[in-house]
């Protein structure tokens, strides 16, 4: 297990769950993503299987990971409905990875901005359970009980008048919603030959752009699996 640390700045997305049209689950938090503006190359070898490889019986080879954003756990209200925090200690490294092939599919999401339509591309980010620190204090591990998420590039029609209350571990504000950018599956991982399997292969993340935050950013110590 790798530690790292992260000087974390304003927010770009965020990743809300997400499950098919035909279920509800709530077993899986919603993620606030912060750009991380700094970070190394890092030369890995490992194998990705989700449910659009599985179909097809095939692997994504990984071999080039960099650290792009970092996730918390988040309370979300939105026209009143609070969504809370399920796990605090539930965090999610996302890694941009070598490039894929591009194959366009559409998919069929449902959430609590509705039901949608999405046009998915190529898979660019891996996102990794992680255990977070402040420091001084070391990291933890990372959670054993949170899926890799593979996150493919998305496009979907606009949210109109989405306000939304974001509360983590670092600001509490009101954000606008724009758009869906990123789709995320449940994958199976394999590293170092050691193979991390699906936990909840029904739930998925759909990842929204937001306004601008006002968070000035902060220093925060990881440690992953990687």
């Amino acid at each position: 297990m790798k530690r790292v640390w992260l000087i974390i700045s304003v927010i770009w997305l965020a990743a809300m769950l997400n499950s098919p049209a035909q279920a509800q689950l709530t077993t899986v938090d919603h993620f606030r993503c912060y750009l991380v503006p700094i970070s190394p190359v890092l030369q890995v070898s490992a194998q990705l299987q989700d449910q659009f490889d599985a179909a097809s019986g095939t692997f994504e080879n990984i071999t080039q990971l960099v650290i792009q954003r970092f996730c918390n756990p988040v309370q979300k209200t939105v026209n009143g409905v609070v969504t809370p925090i399920v796990n605090v200690n539930h965090h999610l490294t996302m890694f941009t990875i070598n490039a894929q092939p591009i194959i366009m599919r559409q998919v069929v999401v449902k959430n609590q901005f509705g039901q949608q339509t999405l046009s998915t591309a190529d898979a660019r980010i891996l996102a990794v359970p992680t255990g977070k620190g402040l420091p001084p204090n070391p990291a933890p591990a990372p959670p054993t009980d949170l899926d890799h998420y593979k996150c493919y590039a998305a496009s979907g029609p606009a949210l109109t008048n989405v306000i939304a209350n974001l509360k983590d571990q670092f600001i509490s504000e009101n954000v606008a919603v724009l758009r869906p950018v990123l789709f995320c599956n449940p994958v199976k991982k394999i590293h170092d030959g050691v193979t991390t399997g699906i936990l909840h292969p029904d739930v998925h993340l759909t990842c929204y752009s937001t306004q601008s935050s006002t968070f000035g950013g902060t220093t925060i110590n990881i440690r992953t699996s990687l």
